[in-house]
């Protein structure tokens, strides 16, 4: 046989065996990313558990789990605390993923009012572009409230801060920040804050006697190459 043509199928051959190499290389690296990002934090029992037990924080854990093994009756971590209390149906062996199944009763509803920590309060405003950022805020986010008083058209009109960095608990009916809005709403008629009971009774008597404008406060850090885009600091 030729020498050249040889050296040509030698070369095609390692060609062949080099490419299928690294053709299962970047399948096992795809493997292996899918199955990081295909994970999701589920609850699961940090002993064993006999049945009857009231389930406490120290009996649970949060782990990963590939999301293609898991149940549809599988709790997952958002729903940690609606299980709390909650007496184990049957026993549970340690590093089992918890079931809804597992439990005498099954899940409990959520209520909005559950939202609301001790010591604090939530009033509601009406929502509009101008005064409260409707469509610009979050739940989630914080805002500034400033108050302008128009009791006195005679004098020079001045505004004031009268809350800082108040929580923004829901606009409209979304109460969570990635949610979206509930069917019949287009538009958000109102804006819910947290806040303490007397920074709400502050909030109402302003909003009876003049105008309350929000300011909406950063929630992300801007990036270092944005300098000469944002404005100088006062």
């Amino acid at each position: 046989m030729n020498q050249r043509l040889l050296l040509v199928i030698v070369s095609s051959i390692l060609g062949l065996l080099a490419a299928g190499a690294y053709t299962a290389r970047i399948q096992n690296l795809h493997n292996e990313i899918s199955e990081l990002t295909e994970r999701v934090e589920v609850v699961t029992t940090n002993r064993n558990l006999p049945a009857g037990i009231s389930l406490q924080a120290s009996d649970l854990r949060i782990e990963p789990r590939l999301e293609k093994e898991l149940s549809a009756r599988t709790i997952s971590a958002e729903e940690l605390d609606l299980i709390l209390g909650q007496r184990v149906f049957h026993p549970v062996p340690s590093g089992e993923v918890l079931l809804w199944t597992d439990l005498s009763e099954g899940p409990r509803l959520r209520k909005p009012s559950e939202k609301i920590p001790d010591d604090f309060r939530a009033i509601a405003l009406p929502a509009d572009e101008t005064h409260t950022l409707v469509h610009f805020i979050s739940p989630g986010d914080d805002v500034d409230i400033v108050w302008t008083d128009f009791a006195d058209k005679v004098s020079k009109i001045e505004s004031k801060l009268i809350a800082e960095k108040v929580r923004v608990l829901g606009v409209g009916q979304k109460l969570e920040e990635w949610s979206r809005p509930q069917m019949g709403e287009e538009y958000p008629m109102s804006v819910t804050l947290l806040v303490s009971q007397k920074t709400g009774i502050t909030i109402l008597k302003a909003s009876q006697t003049g105008e309350i404008h929000f300011l909406a406060r950063g929630s992300v850090l801007f990036p270092e190459n944005t300098s000469g885009i944002l404005p100088p600091r006062e």
